[in-house]
């Protein structure tokens, strides 16, 4: 395959479109790229305009994700361009640097390869002996750029060009936490197990994130690290020391009104919210429902806000025994559902009684259901939501068997004048259903999106295969993304990119030439190429997509988009708008 090259830009700063959702202010023409970046970063912060959503910095580029309070995609851009112009000009006109933090971070580090998989190799690669490798790596004055990627994770430039390697052709799986990986000339730490393309040289055992420190990060952007050699043993025991115990099961407690026991948890069982917006400059994406408005309307279902906590179940769903009178109502696949032994259509609000247990079992159709319960599931808040981001290591765990969940409010639904008629009329459920947000019907499905900020990297052949190959979801696959594979090989390799905010949508391209679709808990930053941003209206499809599942790329103008999301919010909107008034018996 061949690629054009990057083109690049001198004494300039622009605005790009990136998808129908973002801007990425591209300061690479800046002398002092990455200080305009945390300056502007930081102005946004401050002054929180009504437009914007999240701001992610990455090494010589800030992504500005925009709020469409309203459906007026094309104002609030405009307005989101003004105000970042002038930000820019004000930024670039005053004097102010930002210089290095006085604070040093000594990190220890372990560099043995029974826990730092790529040492050997990497020396090898470098021509280095394995001790000079390591004292190099060690020496290099050593500093933080930018939080990114994931909560924790610091990209940190200073590395000794002598140990320059590209990233890895397929980044793995999973990099276990505490990992120590170079790329480029940069080191990364790993503060979570997450997939990455680094070359993990060491690990260490000091906890990098943990959401309940303030501030929830140990390293900050400009600060210089040391990393202080431990070895293998001095790292076991220190990393037994500082693990966390693990958050044990609520066993059966002493009272258990108002809970649900889990009889079996499913495949993954996740308790969620809203997303976290307004974090993605600490590296935590916003997360939330994949589903986002299955998740919403079934909420609506029962009366609850919009951020009463409930359950996304994937594939294989959960058995749930109920210990309370309450409402619940799920919205998305279609999936084989029982109250006991008998099966109940949802898309509806639905009476389950103490002593019922409701079972999720076959999925017929799609992937993903919200479970809504009247006035949500008790937990603790974290950074302003109680749903759990798994990537993070925020939040509850998946769904254990025997666990209880504690319901906040759950005769909230009965104050609803339609649901206490079902309940006085002697029914369980209403006689009309809404229609989720998504269907799969068809066999290959199709998904809309725009060409993102590299994709002419490839040349006119390569982007016509690009929308005509048939794509198939990867068993690899999670909350974080979606792996993506074809017969859409490439035979040149392709360098990184540095490192840049990404969102929910993004397709990137490693070396491998298998796209990963970034989803809900997606990593903050990648350095592979952007090739596509998938239009906001489709994430509810890509939810409902499992591994198997095929579709197709379809090539779409940012004004069909706006059309598009126009025609679905706005559907969105009125079923919320209809469901409300039949709660309130006015339909």
């Amino acid at each position: 395959m061949t690629l054009n090259t990057v083109e690049q830009r001198s004494n300039r700063t622009d605005i790009l479109e990136v998808g129908d959702a973002a801007l990425l202010v591209d300061f690479r023409g800046q002398g002092n790229a990455l200080n305009s970046v945390h300056q502007l970063c930081e102005y946004l912060l401050a002054n929180r305009p009504m437009w914007l959503l999240d701001v992610t910095p990455g090494i010589d580029s800030l992504l500005v994700c925009l709020d469409f309070q309203s459906l007026e995609y094309e104002r609030v851009r405009l307005a989101a361009r003004a105000d970042l112009q002038f930000a820019i000009k004000k930024i670039l006109s005053s004097k102010k640097s930002q210089s290095k933090h006085e604070r040093v971070y000594r990190i220890r580090v372990c560099y043995d390869p029974e826990i730092a998989p790529d040492l050997l190799s990497s020396a090898k690669k470098c021509k280095l002996t394995v001790r000079e490798f390591i004292n190099r790596h060690k020496n290099s004055k050593t500093f933080v750029d930018i939080l990114g990627f994931m909560p924790g994770f610091a990209y940190c430039s200073g590395l000794d060009p002598s140990l320059r390697l590209p990233r890895l052709e397929t980044p793995r799986t999973a990099v276990p936490p505490g990992s120590i990986a170079i790329a480029e000339l940069q080191t990364g730490l790993y503060p979570q197990s997450t997939p990455g393309g680094w070359n993990v040289i060491g690990r260490t055992p000091d906890i990098l994130f943990d959401a309940l420190r303030d501030p929830p990060n140990l390293l900050s952007a400009g600060a210089r690290v040391e990393f202080i050699e431990i070895n293998l043993d001095e790292y076991k025991k220190i990393q037994a020391s500082l693990e966390k115990k693990n958050l044990g099961i609520e066993k059966r407690p002493h009272d258990v009104d108002n809970t649900i026991e889990v009889l079996s948890p499913g495949l993954l069982s996740t308790v969620q919210d809203l997303p976290r917006y307004g974090y993605a400059h600490l590296a935590l994406s916003p997360g939330g429902p994949v589903d986002l408005e299955g998740a919403v309307l079934a909420n609506a279902l029962i009366g609850n806000p919009s951020n009463a906590v409930g359950l996304e179940i994937t594939g294989i769903g959960p058995r749930l025994h109920f210990h309370v009178d309450t409402w619940v109502a799920w919205v998305g696949g279609n999936f084989e559902v029982k109250i006991d032994d008998k099966s109940i259509c949802g898309n509806r609000p639905i009476r389950i009684t103490r002593g019922q247990t409701l079972s999720f079992a076959s999925i017929r159709q799609g992937y993903r259901v919200f479970l809504a319960i009247a006035g949500g599931i008790k937990v603790q808040s974290v950074l302003g939501r109680g749903g759990s981001h798994l990537s993070s290591g925020i939040g509850k765990k998946p769904l254990q068997k025997g666990e209880f969940l504690r319901l906040s409010q759950p005769q909230h639904s009965d104050q609803m004048p339609l649901l206490k008629s079902v309940v006085d009329s002697g029914m369980i459920s209403t006689k009309w259903s809404i229609a989720p947000p998504v269907a799969l019907t068809q066999k290959n499905q199709f998904i809309h999106a725009i060409p993102s900020l590299h994709f002419n990297l490839l040349g006119a052949q390569e982007q016509e295969l690009l929308w005509k190959t048939i794509w198939t979801v990867s068993p690899q696959s999670n909350r974080m993304g979606m792996r993506l594979n074809s017969n859409f090989k490439i035979n040149s390799s392709i360098s990184g990119i540095a490192s840049q905010g990404i969102c929910f949508g993004t397709v990137q391209l490693p070396p491998s030439g298998q796209p990963i679709l970034m989803l809900s808990e997606h990593q903050t930053t990648g350095g592979y190429p952007r090739l596509l941003e998938v239009v906001r209206s489709e994430r509810s499809k890509l939810a409902q997509m499992r591994p198997g599942d095929k579709f197709q790329f379809i090539k779409t103008p940012l004004d069909v988009a706006d059309a598009t999301n126009t025609l679905y919010f706005t559907n969105q909107i009125k079923t919320l708008n209809n469901i409300k008034s039949a709660l309130l018996g006015n339909l």
